[in-house]
């Protein structure tokens, strides 16, 4: 499955304009990173799929890395709850860093489905019920840390995400395989994130009364995604932006904003208000660090479109280092 995802790369899609304007932002990332000074490496935060990073935006930074004198790090959990609009997610996983340059994780993402399951028996006058109220979706990453952080320089690392998601494959089929027609080619898909991070002791040299660490996280994700995968995958790769930004006052207290696009390739389906537009993933964010082992996140989201309806969710994470 994986060999036949990647033969379905679009190679001479390349260098399309989209990319270039890709191109041109993250070099822009780059430069604001590059002139400002370094502080020592970020917390390890853990994304709700399981990578290293920020809350839905991965980042260069291996989780909870080998100590000293070590080949393999301590493993990491946590579990995340996104709550709203009747369409729930939960993530629950692990990660663990090894030879201080690769990170290894699993996730289990679970998506509540039954506000939708109910609106499309509703509106097809019980033509269309996918029957399965959950979608369930297998997410294993490896990343690898290919330059360290440097006074000047960002972090670099590049990270491959295995998905596997065949819920929506027997939904599909449920509804008389209805999403082959808008879009949908695939149960299973890779992401591959190219990620530069940044931790600053002194953002801009502003003055010290507002001058605090900062973490960026600048991300371009190769995807075939829909809906993060929950809704499957097509044939054909985008190039999507995403960056984080998180500010810590202290050592014990963080606050930041992200933003992920997402591919939104999928056709309307012909019911009442699918469109099936898929929306820029946003959030506002606070993260609490009581001791070097637990944190507690929380945060506003606004997913958008879900199929037929704007989601926002709140959201709380809670993450473990042993």
């Amino acid at each position: 499955m994986i060999i036949t995802s990647l033969m379905k790369f679009p190679v001479k899609k390349v260098w399309n304009k989209e990319w270039i304007d890709h191109l041109f932002l993250f070099i822009v990332f780059l430069s604001i990173f590059m002139i400002c000074e370094s502080a020592s490496a970020a917390p390890p935060f853990m994304d709700f799929e399981g990578v290293g990073g920020g809350g839905i935006v991965p980042g260069s930074y291996l989780v909870n890395p080998p100590e000293e004198g070590k080949l393999i790090g301590m493993p990491a959990v946590s579990h995340w709850s996104l709550i709203g609009g009747g369409n729930n997610v939960y993530t629950n996983g692990f990660a663990f860093s090894f030879l201080k340059r690769f990170e290894l994780g699993y996730v289990i993402e679970i998506a509540d489905f039954h506000r939708l399951r109910r609106n499309l028996r509703h509106d097809s006058n019980g033509d269309v019920n996918v029957k399965k109220g959950t979608i369930y979706m297998n997410n294993i990453h490896f990343k690898t840390l290919f330059i360290e952080e440097m006074k000047y320089f960002p972090a670099f690392a590049v990270t491959a995400e295995f998905k596997f998601n065949d819920t929506i494959a027997e939904m599909n089929k449920n509804i008389g395989h209805a999403l082959d027609t808008v879009g949908y080619d695939d149960s299973h898909g890779i992401d591959i994130d190219f990620t530069f991070s940044k931790t600053i002791n002194d953002l801009f040299h502003l003055p010290s009364i507002i001058n605090m660490p900062c973490i960026i996280n600048g991300n371009l994700r190769l995807t075939r995604a829909r809906y993060l995968g929950f809704l499957g995958f097509s044939s054909d790769y985008t190039l999507n932006k995403e960056l984080s930004v998180e500010f810590l006052p202290n050592p014990k207290f963080a606050f930041g904003y992200e933003f992920r696009q997402q591919n939104d390739k999928f056709g309307a389906l012909p019911l009442k208000d699918c469109s099936m537009n898929e929306n820029t993933f946003w959030d506002f964010n606070i993260a609490f660090f009581p001791n070097d082992e637990f944190s507690l996140a929380l945060a506003y989201t606004r997913f958008g479109n879900i199929v037929n309806k704007d989601i926002d969710f709140f959201v709380c994470n809670l993450k473990y280092d042993f």
